[in-house]
């Protein structure tokens, strides 16, 4: 502040020069207090250095920023804290959105000079009052808050979706292994190896990949057959081969001879109980790679989207003619800074809007190192798959338990 004023020839008063000495003296310590020892600044020092070569292929200032947000743990449940917030700050110029929204910033800035310019020159602006700029930014507010809500409803009904695949393919993985395997383990395996190879089966279909190239080879021979049924997708056909082999778990159930003890007719009630448990699951499965796929196909309404961007657009535009009277060349980034923080609000709805990522393919995209992190802008869906179909093949390695 104290330097932009001595460039404008604005002389500030001794009070103000103390003001800003005490004020950054409580920065200071602020800085010390909540990243002790440098800390979290070194942690985003260090995790800049394994992706030196692909900053390297980027210009501009994210080419030499060497400061990354931290990355939490996510498989221990760390979260980002207020303590956080000097990395945060440092990281700004490797934001992900501030790439995105550049040319849209960078217009309304050049946009805001020439305002300025202009007026410096003599050229008087008909501002009139404020009034409508003030009246009208509540209701702005109002339009990103409903978008951004929007957008992430649908961020949060994607990963409920992934919650219900995962859980139902482990149930499908214990019943297999408890009550399918001690009868007839060949069928058992069957089953396994099906529930396996949806997990990542739907990934694909979230990411819009309907090649199973990129599956194991042994949910890929999951797959044989079933590409070639009327199924529109390789996740639907291996549901349907599910319900297949539900079926003939069913059929060989009716074939073994049951005793008409008391004991065997409720062996029987239970296995009859759980199979029908095994085929709501299965009804589970398909009822998540219909809302994904509604997720996917299914954008917010264009016109929401559009009308929001044209608001906003205009709103920020007219903004310097307003404003330039009272701050003069502090107009620019005054505009500047309220542009950043709207434009920013409105492409972070845009991201997560299509809450399903592809993590492979920003791995082959050296500019968007921030967008590569999991849950940054979107879901990693194969990540998610991958570790769901792990956790079925863990459930199948399990020994018995002796009793």
């Amino acid at each position: 502040v104290i330097g932009v004023r001595g460039a404008l020839g604005l002389r500030p008063a001794c009070g103000h020069v103390r003001l800003c000495s005490y004020s950054m003296f409580v920065l200071l310590a602020l800085a010390a207090s909540t990243v002790p020892t440098g800390a979290r600044l070194e942690a985003g020092l260090l995790q800049a250095e394994p992706v030196a070569k692909e900053r390297s292929l980027r210009g501009g200032m994210a080419k030499r920023w060497p400061i990354l947000a931290r990355r939490v743990d996510l498989s221990h449940g760390e979260r980002y804290t207020s303590t956080d917030w000097l990395t945060n700050f440092l990281s700004i110029p490797r934001s992900h959105v501030l790439e995105r929204i550049g040319p849209h910033l960078w217009s309304q800035t050049g946009l805001c000079a020439l305002v300025v310019l202009l007026h410096r020159h003599g050229l008087r602006f008909p501002t009139g009052s404020a009034m409508p700029h003030t009246l009208l930014g509540g209701f702005l507010s109002l339009l990103l808050a409903f978008r951004t809500n929007m957008a992430y409803n649908r961020f949060y009904a994607g990963r409920l979706n992934w919650g219900v695949v995962k859980n139902s393919c482990s149930d499908l993985a214990l019943y297999a292994v408890t009550h399918v395997r001690p009868r007839s383990p060949a069928l058992a395996e069957r089953l396994l190896a099906l529930v396996a190879s949806f997990p990542p089966a739907l990934a694909c279909r979230c990411c819009c990949d309907e090649s199973s190239a990129k599956l194991p080879l042994s949910q890929r021979q999951a797959l044989s057959g079933a590409m070639e049924t009327a199924a529109p997708s390789a996740a639907l056909a291996l549901c349907l081969k599910l319900r297949h082999a539900l079926a003939d778990v069913s059929r060989r159930g009716r074939l073994v001879p049951h005793a008409s003890s008391a004991a065997a007719v409720v062996e029987t009630q239970v296995e009859a109980e759980m199979l029908m448990q095994a085929s709501r699951r299965v009804g589970s499965l398909v009822d998540a790679l219909g809302s994904c796929e509604s997720l996917l196909t299914t954008p917010v309404p264009l016109s929401y989207s559009r009308h929001t961007s044209r608001f906003l657009t205009i709103w920020c535009g007219t903004l310097p003619v307003v404003l330039v009277d009272a701050l003069g060349w502090m107009t620019v980034p005054a505009v500047a800074f309220v542009s950043w923080c709207l434009f920013g609000i409105e492409e972070i709805g845009h991201l997560i809007e299509q809450p399903f990522r592809d993590e492979e393919a920003l791995a082959s995209a050296p500019a968007l190192v921030s967008a590569r992190r999991h849950y940054s802008y979107g879901l990693p869906v194969r990540r998610l798959g991958r570790l769901a179909s792990e956790q079925v093949h863990a459930i199948a390695a399990a020994p018995a338990p002796r009793f």
